[in-house]
């Protein structure tokens, strides 16, 4: 397979930043895109079970996750998240009987990996790994969180986020990024699991902002914005708080509900970024579907949507940035 860098990362480098209330040119900082997409564009087979932690479990495949981290700092990426998103209770015990005993381990190899990657690149001093602190069930499904959530109990849910928050931090991560979160009590466990293992936090909500009845409300994210406030005032080393994996429109709608909300100034006098990266995939049949892994292939294969292709996400980026996101960058669809 021919070696391409991620196009609408590179891109997004290339493009003038726009100047915004609170945001200045050079306080942009870029994210990678999408991991599993690009490391299954690369060789590593498609898993409806493991999802992208296949590249994980079998070493085989370890050199791809190395060579896809390296084409995003390649590519400009300041910050890469590891590839354990999928290193989660819902989908490993579906697949190992010693699914426990894997979840730190694999955890772990993500980071190293990401470690690995940055080494070659020689960007020690420019680029950080943020480890991935991942939904505990299922990605935008916030009614199966709440069922998890009650039904395992939140000391489990506890110790879950502690281990990989734990193997994160041993593998040489520089800060933990709680990423996709169902809802805030989610959100909330991850914070109260890792809030004291000397490592910056991230929190990025899934951008629809979906209620249990899978409803959208993104013009609710200044709410959240302040439970996030409210966190931190309680000594969470809160960094960032971010929407991502829903379609821009929606991390638009969300990233200036924060703002017209008010709480915008509050974050910046917190030192709270603001962050975005969407889903650039043409997802609507799936959520028409209930996003139900079962019914992916009712919905038909995922494709990029048409007008996201190329440069079209890097205008998405653009109004990221003049809606006040300082760190900006793709997720599911996005290399």
């Amino acid at each position: 397979m021919q070696r391409q860098l991620p196009s609408s990362t590179a891109t997004a480098m290339d493009m003038p930043m726009t100047s915004c209330a609170g945001v200045s040119d050079n306080q942009v900082q870029v994210m990678d895109g999408s991991m599993g997409r690009l490391c299954m564009l690369k060789g590593i087979p498609e898993d409806d079970k493991l999802w992208s932690a296949r590249g994980l479990v079998e070493e085989q495949f370890h050199e791809i996750i190395i060579e896809a981290h390296m084409e995003y700092i390649q590519a400009g990426s300041v910050m890469i998240t590891t590839n354990n998103y999928a290193v989660q209770p819902n989908y490993y015990r579906r697949v190992f009987d010693n699914w426990q005993a894997r979840i730190a381990p694999d955890t772990e190899t993500a980071a190293r990996l990401a470690v690995k990657a940055r080494r070659r690149c020689q960007a020690e001093g420019s680029v950080r790994i943020l480890g991935s602190l991942p939904p505990i069930c299922e990605s935008h499904r916030p009614d199966l969180t709440a069922l998890f959530i009650e039904e395992e109990g939140e000391a489990a849910c506890l110790w879950y986020y502690r281990t990989i928050g734990e193997a994160l931090r041993r593998g040489g991560v520089d800060a933990l990024l709680a990423e996709t979160m169902n809802s805030w009590d989610e959100a909330r466990l991850a914070i109260e699991a890792t809030k004291d293992l000397g490592l910056p936090l991230l929190i990025s909500m899934e951008g629809a902002l979906r209620d249990v009845a899978m409803k959208p409300h993104p013009q609710l994210a200044g709410d959240v914005a302040e439970k996030v406030l409210r966190a931190k005032s309680q000594g969470a080393p809160i960094e960032a708080l971010g929407f991502n994996c829903a379609p821009p429109e929606a991390i638009l709608t969300a990233l200036q509900a924060v703002e017209s909300s008010g709480v915008g100034e509050h974050l910046r006098q917190a030192g709270i970024k603001l962050a975005a990266y969407a889903n650039c995939n043409d997802r609507k049949a799936v959520h028409d579907a209930g996003f139900d892994v079962l019914k992916f292939v009712v919905a038909g294969p995922i494709r990029v949507r048409e007008d996201l292709k190329g440069t079209g996400y890097v205008g998405w980026c653009h109004r990221f940035m003049a809606a006040g996101a300082t760190y900006c960058g793709g997720c599911c669809g996005c290399t």
